[in-house]
């Protein structure tokens, strides 16, 4: 159930916030796959169900495997996920619940051994706008 559409409410915003979404997928320095994972670990911790649902569904068509994202809820504790998806999915999870300055500090410092100065912008971005759209997805969306 929808409490409103925000694309039609407000169709100006939406599509500020659509193309910069659009733009982080052309010519991309983070493989789709990852930042699948990304926006769904996101979604996860943000608990929008909404946007859970879309980014499995990216994820399975990029070709992520099935066991990672059943696993996702408790990445540090599996196995199957490389040292660069751990290092991209704690810059995630420390950024979506706001850590303070020293845990943030410690998990770029990680990023900096797996990820390049424009792909970790690039990261901190999927990151940011994942979040503004589980806000608005948790805001019109009752139920997914």
């Amino acid at each position: 159930m929808t409490r409103f559409a925000f694309h039609e409410v407000s169709p100006k915003l939406f599509q500020a916030q659509f193309d910069l979404a659009t733009k982080l997928g052309e010519n991309p320095l983070i493989a789709p796959v990852l930042r699948d994972l990304i926006e769904c670990r996101v979604s996860q911790i943000n608990g929008c169900a909404y946007c859970v649902r879309m980014h499995s569904d990216s994820f399975a068509k990029h070709g992520g495997d099935p066991v990672k994202l059943a696993m996702l809820p408790v990445w540090q504790g599996a196995e199957g996920f490389s040292a660069a998806e751990r290092a991209a999915l704690a810059w995630a999870e420390c950024l979506t619940q706001a850590e303070c300055q020293v845990t943030i500090s410690k998990c770029h410092r990680v990023l900096l051994d797996h990820f390049e100065e424009a792909e970790i912008s690039e990261l901190t971005c999927i990151i940011a706008t994942m979040n503004a759209w589980n806000r608005l997805g948790i805001a019109q969306h009752e139920f997914a």
